[in-house]
């Protein structure tokens, strides 16, 4: 199936989405990024009526970041509230509506185009966040630039597709709208309303989808001690998460994080000792796990600093 025929604007969504699942299974090489031919939209999401393609590309990305909560910038550093990281095709299309537009016919015009997804997360006006992080930094259009109270995002799911669209009215009264329509075997079952950061968050059952799909997944409710000790409950739902992981191919890292007043040598040594403990219950299981302690040494916003995070290269 060509890439054509898989963005076809005519195509509804709900129709769309078994070929897109098909799509997945059969592209047998990614594509690179590239411009789009003029006039071609997302699969069942209709452009704003007599609107025009400002600028459009369709890229494999390993890392899509779809954005589910307000963003922000801390003295040179954005700051997003919560997100997913996944790999996925994605198509980016930027809109320009014609003169006199006004914003909330374009926000009445994208809810209805969205009504067959879950909706994720939704804001408007300053409740966003700052636009010029949005726009410079998440979706990288300078066109959507704009006053930070003449702004909405909706992020939705649905099936094998993950859905963004960011519309803002720029100070000469223009509206502008951009649609990621990104696309991949089970990314619309992996986020759900209301959860901080989907992929990181998913419960035992969840694990082995996720670890197909990005790579790593922090275990939930696993977490050591200062010492590095792990507890019965965290045990127990290590085994419980053993006996989800037989499909995977390849050694399992198991990777310890640990924070805390100790010194950094003595938190590392802590957290091998963690890593250890929870690699050897896998592998009790029957999974090939590899420990590895990373002390304070690999923090991130959106994961817990006490954690277990289990990674395939």
């Amino acid at each position: 199936m060509t890439a054509q025929r898989l963005f076809h604007p005519l195509r509804p969504l709900a129709t769309a989405l078994p070929a897109l699942r098909a799509a997945a299974l059969v592209a047998a090489t990614p594509f690179a990024a590239a411009a789009t031919p003029a006039g071609e939209d997302p699969p069942g999401l209709a452009r704003f009526p007599e609107a025009e393609i400002v600028k459009s590309e369709h890229a494999q990305m390993r890392g899509y970041e779809f954005v589910t909560g307000r963003v922000e910038r801390s003295r040179r550093e954005r700051r997003v509230e919560s997100s997913v990281r996944v790999p996925a095709q994605v198509l980016r299309v930027t809109y320009q509506t014609p003169v006199g537009t006004r914003l909330d016919d374009v926000l009445a015009h994208y809810r209805r185009e969205t009504a067959g997804l879950t909706e994720v997360f939704a804001c408007r006006g300053r409740d966003c966040g700052r636009s010029t992080v949005w726009a410079n930094d998440i979706f990288r259009v300078k066109e959507l630039v704009a006053p930070d109270p003449a702004q909405f995002y909706l992020a939705a799911a649905g099936g094998d597709v993950l859905v963004a669209v960011y519309v803002v009215q720029r100070g000469n009264r223009r509206v502008f709208a951009h649609v990621d329509f990104a696309r991949g075997d089970g990314l619309g079952d992996l986020v759900r309303p209301g959860q901080a950061s989907a992929p990181d968050r998913a419960d035992t059952d969840g694990l082995a989808k996720i670890l197909r799909l990005r790579g790593y997944a922090v275990v939930p409710e696993v977490a050591p001690d200062a010492t590095g000790a792990l507890g019965d409950a965290a045990l127990a739902t290590l085994d419980a998460v053993a006996a989800t992981l037989g499909g995977l191919d390849g050694d399992i890292h198991v990777v310890c994080h640990l924070d805390g007043d100790a010194q950094i040598a003595d938190a590392i040594a802590h957290s091998k000792t963690c890593a250890e403990q929870a690699a050897a219950r896998l592998r009790a299981a029957g999974v090939q796990a590899t420990p590895f302690g990373a002390g304070p040494l690999l923090p991130r916003p959106d994961a817990p600093r006490r954690r277990v995070e289990l990674v395939v290269p």
